[in-house]
């Protein structure tokens, strides 16, 4: 039986893949995180471990011979600026270190390892620097922004460390990922449904911001999960990097009218938002909203949406046309060449991820 280990597990992408793997009755699952995880899935085995200690993680996991693949969806985040963090040197090395950690002791020890799938984001291409003209669209060709971030550095060691040796990799880049997620410090989709569940509880209009939307690609992390199994099936995956989004493009306001639908609450006029601003106004009758409708979730909403707060002020933005492509166009042509036709409708994205934020009743 395949033995797939799933680090990051308890992120919004990690997560994903612990839900579709946990179902598949032909895989072994193993979750690997830094917190406890605190959405359960079936038949599967919980390690914390830190990444960045060598000598645990070469105990660990030069201690299972048996693992036939891995899907790496970790990442360490500098949660005081989290945007200053994604082109620090510092914050570069480490997330470097934490993949070799994990892979060195893993691909020694286990004679039977075959593949694994990193995943990686659009920020390859500089789209998290607004002072920088990004080349559209986004090909995986494209390494102009290798020494930004640290996905290519990332890249280069996995290339580095597999040549030779007969086990593969397969990187994707998904844009805008949605998804399932608590104390994430990348779950954007979160901090706008909370901010629409707390206008709700105040029995006040969610704000719709006023101006021209920035336009961005989302990628249902449903999808990120079902190119992976994929790409452990397919030669035509076998080191290679791939873009992937859901195939639609969405203005970031559109998400207000959605929510507004799902909690059943109006819309103000057109107006300047800032999100973090509005959270803020509305934040402390989160442990209310938790307890009157008896949510599995944390009561203190910093442990709900980790640092995530930092990074929505785009979704309120009215931006000037030469942004509003802000995070770019992607050509996902190469996946789907290759054989992998997944697609999703991006407004239908957004509702089925408030449906199952609800399930878990982490949402009212």
């Amino acid at each position: 039986m395949p033995k797939v280990i799933v680090a990051g597990s308890t992120g919004v992408t990690g997560n994903a893949v612990m839900r579709h793997f946990s179902r598949a009755p032909e895989w072994e699952v193993i979750s690997v995180s830094r917190r406890d995880p605190q959405i359960a899935y079936p038949r599967t085995t919980h390690i914390n471990a830190d990444l960045l200690d060598e000598a645990a993680c070469r105990a660990v996991f030069g201690a299972m011979p048996d693992v036939t693949h891995m899907i790496y969806a970790a990442v360490n985040e500098n949660d005081q600026d989290i945007v200053a963090g994604w082109a620090d040197d510092a914050q570069i090395r480490k997330n470097v270190r934490m993949l070799a950690n994990i892979v060195s002791p893993l691909v020694e020890g286990a004679p039977g390892f075959r593949q694994v799938a990193l995943i990686h984001g659009l920020k390859a291409y500089g789209s998290h620097l607004p002072h920088i003209t990004t080349k559209l669209p986004f090909r995986e060709t494209d390494a102009s922004y290798k020494d930004l971030n640290f996905y290519h550095h990332q890249q280069e060691y996995i290339a580095g460390k597999q040549s030779g040796r007969d086990w593969s990799w397969t990187i994707f880049r998904p844009g805008g990922t949605i998804g399932v997620a608590i104390g994430g410090n990348m779950n954007w989709s979160l901090v706008l449904m909370v901010l629409a569940a707390l206008c709700a509880e105040a029995g006040q209009p969610l704000p719709m911001p006023a101006g021209d939307s920035g336009i961005f690609e989302m990628t249902d992390s449903d999808l990120i999960a079902d190119a992976c199994e994929w790409a452990f099936a397919s030669p035509a995956a076998r080191n290679e990097v791939f873009n992937m989004t859901n195939g639609d493009v969405f203005p970031l306001h559109d998400i207000f009218p959605i929510l507004a639908e799902a909690f059943d609450i109006p819309l103000t006029e057109p107006r300047p938002v800032d999100v973090a601003g509005e959270l803020a106004k509305l934040d402390h009758l989160w442990p209310a909203v938790v307890d009157r409708h008896g949510l599995q979730a944390p009561r203190d909403l910093d442990a709900l949406l980790g640092a995530t707060p930092q990074i929505v002020s785009a979704w309120g933005e009215s931006m000037p046309p030469e942004r509003r492509l802000m995070s770019g166009l992607t050509s996902t042509i190469k996946l789907r060449q290759a054989g992998f036709h997944g697609c999703a409708d991006s407004h239908a994205t957004i509702r089925k991820f408030i449906d199952r934020y609800r399930e878990l009743k982490i949402l009212p």
